[in-house]
């Protein structure tokens, strides 16, 4: 069993506050809500005009990867099933590392949902895979998202100046990596 296989095994992961299962149609709704929501979308470069279809077309596409033995994208939920964001661990079976990233309704943001499920991803990524390190990225600018990958015990690997243009300010920024290895969790 290769890491995405064992990974899909494990779903649903769960948290004292948080189920993460695949993602699927059923969060349409949520990601109809999060396409309008523009502090959410500001550093993804906005989604503009999607119609529910499109959304659905989206979303269908991300489950499809679990059919193919790809551990996509996760939906994190309340335990009581309600949807409040996205995350993944994308793996690299050959290099034996993951990138995790993340993003969430804005209606939950700042109660820890996004540190705790980036906590279980981690714990999962580096217990149960055995991966050697997980790495993400964030775009300049972006403090919610680097205060998270702080927490969580991400060290800052590097910038990419200017390789990012973020549409809603009419600006490149930088990239800020970041990754954290098996020898530095704790």
């Amino acid at each position: 069993m290769n890491k995405n296989e064992k990974l899909i095994s494990l779903l649903p992961l769960q948290t004292e506050r948080l189920t993460i299962r695949p993602t699927s149609t059923l969060d349409i709704d949520m990601i109809l809500k999060m396409d309008k929501q523009e502090i959410t979308q500001m550093y993804l470069g906005g989604i503009k005009n999607k119609t529910k279809e499109d959304r659905i077309k989206f979303l269908e596409k991300k489950a499809s990867k679990f059919e193919e033995g790809i551990a996509g994208s996760l939906t994190v939920c309340l335990t009581d099933g309600t949807p409040i964001g996205f995350a993944e661990l994308s793996i690299d079976e050959n290099n034996n590392n993951a990138e995790i990233s993340y993003i969430f309704d804005y209606d939950y943001c700042n109660k820890g949902y996004c540190t705790e499920a980036g906590k279980k991803l981690i714990e999962v990524g580096f217990k149960e895979l055995k991966l050697n390190k997980i790495f993400a990225d964030t775009i300049e600018g972006n403090d919610s998202s680097k205060r998270v990958l702080e927490k969580l015990g991400f060290i800052k690997e590097g910038t990419r100046r200017e390789a990012a243009f973020v549409n809603t300010l009419n600006e490149y920024r930088a990239f800020l990596d970041y990754g954290l290895l098996i020898s530095e969790y704790k």
